[in-house]
């Protein structure tokens, strides 16, 4: 891999940031509600993100509290009054404000579009964050919190939750705990079972290095343990799936386009991007990743096999992080008021990056059309 790929090859992200604890001016927008962070009143390390220009619109970049820690979070869209989207991350620990308006820009006119860089990571990191608060339980309680917080904010009874990877767990057992919160639930690269998918993607990737005739790959690949899996060889597998497209991206040319982006985001400054290294320590430390059961066990058709909310799968035709044989076998199995995949078939695990005119009309013509032909 190139080092722009290496730069954007951990944990279903893209580049390191690192956020400096800080506080916001305020400002009160010509909806009456309170704004923090625009370019005429950033933060005080100087971040800010643009003004959208809409009568009845919001932009802020603010921090929040969520299970007693700050965090900060991204609101973005032109009219108030219509449906929240709250989005969350991929890793964990890889943070999804600095490409937030990048991937999902298009949906700003329909959504007030609500981006979270989970406690300790990117924006909300800081040196006091005690790595044994990083847990499952946790992560899921501050979801419920952010949603309760993002109802009572824009006095709507109800918002669309849509995750990706790492964050498509947090999504679906969110979904499935608390179905009166929630319009319907997105899953991107959706997760469903661990130990499978690396079969699949193992095989995959084998059979990828033996078309292409690439030795040191098939000799790689084939010293790998996979039944059982040997979780500590996943490096391996998933330095494969990148050289091969099978990763994040298909298209790795889209790389230095999305770096480029990421670089250029005003939502964090010069040292946020030069330092990513303490909150993955803090990440690796944190009893989160210290112990991996909840991810090695994952097996969604059996632990949720059923919803009391609309389910919709976005995937990419190439993905083998979390291979979409495996999302459309759990959609086939689940049961939910209505449920819908749909395909991008020139993408892999990020279809909201590689194909975002296509991903945007999924969610608008898809999922909110859907929706609300059901209520």
């Amino acid at each position: 891999m190139n080092r722009t790929r290496r730069a954007a090859a951990h944990a279903g992200w893209v580049i390191p940031f690192l956020f400096v604890l800080a506080g916001c001016s305020e400002a009160t927008s010509p909806t009456g509600l309170t704004v923090y962070g625009g370019p005429d009143n950033p933060a005080r390390d100087g971040s800010y993100t643009a003004p959208i220009l809409s009568e009845n619109g919001i932009a802020s970049l603010e921090p929040v509290m969520l299970g007693g820690v700050e965090q900060w979070i991204l609101i973005r869209g032109y009219d108030v009054d219509n449906p929240i989207l709250i989005f969350l991350h991929g890793g964990p620990g890889s943070p999804g404000i600095p490409y937030a308006k990048y991937s999902m820009g298009g949906l700003e006119r329909h959504f007030t579009m609500v981006t979270w860089d989970q406690r300790g990571c990117g924006k909300s990191y800081y040196a006091g964050i005690d790595p044994g608060s990083i847990t499952l339980e946790q992560m899921l309680s501050d979801t419920h919190d952010l949603i309760m917080m993002m109802r009572e904010r824009f006095g709507q009874e109800k918002v669309y939750l849509m995750g990706i990877s790492w964050g498509s767990i947090l999504g679906a057992f969110t979904a499935r705990d608390h179905p009166e919160l929630l319009h319907a639930y997105i899953g991107i690269g959706q997760a469903v079972n661990a130990e499978r998918g690396v079969r699949v993607a193992h095989e995959a990737a084998l059979a990828k290095a033996s078309e292409l005739g690439h030795q040191e790959a098939i000799q790689s690949l084939s010293g790998m343990q996979v039944d059982p899996v040997d979780w500590d060889q996943m490096g391996t597998l998933f330095y494969w799936l990148e050289e091969f497209g099978y990763g994040d991206l298909h298209d790795t040319s889209q790389y230095p386009a999305l770096v480029d982006s990421l670089r250029a985001a005003t939502e964090y400054t010069p040292a946020n991007i030069a330092n990513d290294d303490n909150w993955r320590a803090l990440y690796a430390s944190s009893l989160l990743l210290s112990d991996q059961t909840w991810l090695y066990t994952l097996d969604l058709i059996n632990q949720l096999p059923a919803f009391d909310i609309p389910i919709y799968f976005l995937a990419g035709r190439f993905d083998y992080k979390t291979p979409a044989v495996l999302v459309q076998e759990y959609l086939a199995a689940l049961q939910a008021p209505a449920k819908q995949i749909f395909f991008f078939e020139n993408s892999s695990h990020m279809p909201n990056i590689e194909e975002r005119e296509a991903f945007h009309s999924a969610l608008i013509n898809g999922v909110l059309a859907g929706t609300s032909q059901q209520h």
